[in-house]
């Protein structure tokens, strides 16, 4: 009987350098107290593949990294190394915190602050950051505003339905990345990223009336 193990070692060994190198430059940037441990792997998700370019990655409370790669799609690399910046902040924040996210507003300010992270440090342009344009989002403004924000976030690798949909959900797919990568946006103006675990829910609510309220 044959057999194929994926990644071939090669695969496996470049990933691991992207991800190294990735995560020394994070860890330069913003420093942390606590040891960081990846935990690096393939994947086969379509959805992976053909919505993220191969790449996905996961913040397990307070110090854990999961970062699945597929080498098919055309920017496996460049999406690995987004992943990895993008998580690093994540745990970052969790520390900087003390505690994960427990509400919606909480994981706006997290994504905020890791998306625009992962813009600033990697070659790769993630596709939920710009997938829904601000007019569309103002369409749902007020409702996530008056009755999302205080619920639970479903922390349990991204399927909380403001965020990733993927063919039941109310709100169009990526909607609450775009949304968060805008927040933060707004909230560059005022702060840096290091305060970003300091901000509330009325930061959230401010800069959210700002760009999608009418005055």
């Amino acid at each position: 009987m044959s057999h194929q193990i994926k990644p071939p070692t090669e695969e496996l060994e470049e990933a691991k350098e992207i991800v190294d190198t990735a995560l020394l430059e994070a860890e330069e940037k913003l420093p942390m107290e606590q040891e960081v441990v990846i935990e690096l792997g393939w994947t086969e998700s379509d959805f992976t593949i053909e919505e993220m370019d191969g790449s996905r990655g996961f913040a397990k409370y307070p110090n854990i990294i999961t970062l699945d790669f597929n080498t098919s799609a055309e920017k496996w690399r460049e999406s690995l190394q987004a992943s990895a910046f993008h998580e690093y902040a994540h745990t970052w924040d969790y520390e900087q915190r003390g505690q994960q996210w427990d509400t919606r507003w909480e994981y706006i300010l997290g994504e905020a602050l890791t998306q625009h992270f992962a813009e600033e440090n990697a070659e790769y342009e993630s596709p939920w950051r710009t997938k829904h344009s601000r007019e569309e989002i103002a369409q749902h403004w007020s409702k996530i505003r008056d009755e999302e924000l205080d619920h639970e976030y479903q922390n349990d690798g991204g399927n909380d339905p403001l965020f990733i949909n993927k063919g039941d959900g109310e709100y169009p797919n990526w909607l609450g990345y775009t949304l968060s990568y805008q927040i933060g946006e707004q909230l560059l103006q005022e702060y840096s990223l290091e305060d970003f675990p300091e901000l509330d829910k009325e930061d959230v609510v401010e800069a959210g009336n700002e760009i999608y309220t009418e005055s």
